[in-house]
């Protein structure tokens, strides 16, 4: 007897390899690869510019340069495709692909809620810049479809009751599934930590560390500014930022608080990179101003580095007691103090160590799979 493989019921839907964040892109990477186990059915899964099932992408695309050939892909075929989809239940992975919703047919509509940055600084209630006007169209779409959504995911209780408050959307469809930690992030032995600490950080004696872009939000010239008062009480201390050069106000204000010889810029790392610095540093600092989630800290809680940090947006919520926070992301001398206490006492380190390697394993795929595959039957059953 031949036993037909049943039909998959749901779909994830995700974002432009060649365009998509590197974070909405490995949360739809995942999904994929992971969710189905803990769903126990087979999902099916599909983006733009992969699905060869619908059309034949043939000769016409050769000629493009690929950043039309991209465009092409999400705004002309891609629509076309969706429309040929039929499931019982589809999953938009992030807010800002809500767009995709307008082209299906059929079937209960889910969808991920990262963070509302682009929604909130498009009204002018954060102090982001303004996305740009060709974008703001597809914004605009994104936010009409999210509000008729059956259901939404939010990855922090912060990002929930920005939904709730923005969108207008009912607390009783929104189930709060936070990001997954990927297991990459570890602590380092002590020969790997020997290793990786002349690698990067070459003689440094104390090392603070800090990764993020040069984002507004993140707030890395907090970041420099904190430093000034570590410095002038551990002199031995350096600063290492990771996520590429400095920007030209961030370079005159290094040079304007005289720490020229005492702040290094590293280039973007890969995950393996990123283990090694997080692992080998003596503190991590994190005064992000907003968060729907922040990976960050999570993952140099698991790689056994000591956490301070601003209660920013989810930030606090996320990091719970396993870091030192900062209510005021721009009170940058309480966040230095904070590193100080940290860079002086082992005592501390070590307890914050160890409360960071508990906070952790919350963030587990084990436990953050089962969460979400429960959304799943929820919505099938219903």
């Amino acid at each position: 007897m031949v036993h037909q493989l049943e039909e998959p019921r749901a779909v994830l839907l995700g974002p432009n390899p060649g365009n998509g964040s590197y974070s909405t892109t490995e949360y739809f990477r995942f999904l994929a690869e992971n969710l189905q186990s803990a769903l126990g059915e087979p999902l099916a899964s599909y983006c733009p510019g992969e699905r060869q099932s619908v059309g034949d992408r043939g000769n016409t695309l050769a000629s493009l340069v690929p950043r039309r050939r991209t465009w092409f892909d999400n705004y002309i075929r891609w629509p076309q495709e969706l429309r040929t989809l039929t499931y019982d239940l589809f999953h938009v992975i992030d807010q800002g692909l809500g767009w995709y919703s307008r082209f299906l047919k059929g079937g209960r509509r889910l969808a991920t809620i990262h963070d509302l940055f682009a929604c909130l600084s498009l009204s002018g209630k954060i102090a982001l810049p303004r996305p740009p006007r060709y974008r703001e169209p597809l914004i605009r779409e994104s936010i009409f479809q999210l509000r008729r959504m059956d259901h939404l995911v939010c990855v922090s209780q912060y990002t929930a009751d920005c939904v709730v408050r923005e969108l207008k959307f009912p607390a009783s469809r929104i189930t709060v599934v936070p990001n997954h930690l990927r297991a990459m992030f570890r602590p380092l032995m002590p020969k790997e930590r020997v290793a990786a600490r002349s690698k990067w950080f070459s003689d440094a004696e104390q090392v603070v560390l800090h990764v993020g872009k040069p984002s507004s939000y993140k707030n890395r010239p907090g970041v420099i500014r904190s430093f000034q008062t570590v410095k002038a009480r551990i002199p031995s201390a350096r600063l290492f930022l990771v996520h590429g050069p400095g920007t030209p106000e961030e370079l005159a204000l290094v040079r304007e608080l005289g720490l020229e010889d005492t702040i290094n810029f590293l280039p973007p790392l890969k995950t393996t990179e990123l283990t090694q610095v997080y692992g080998a540093a003596d503190v991590f600092v994190f005064p992000s101003v907003f968060e729907g989630f922040g990976w960050p800290p999570i993952e140099a809680m698991a790689c056994a580095c000591p956490v301070v940090c601003s209660r920013g947006g989810a930030l606090g919520e996320v990091v719970g007691d396993a870091a030192l926070t900062v209510d005021d992301p721009f009170d940058c001398r309480t966040i230095g103090e904070a590193v100080i206490e940290v860079l002086a006492s082992e005592g501390v380190r070590r307890q914050l160590r160890e409360r960071g390697l508990r906070r952790v394993e919350i963030y587990r795929p084990e436990s953050i799979l089962p969460q979400m595959a429960a959304v799943y039957r929820m919505l099938l059953r219903n």
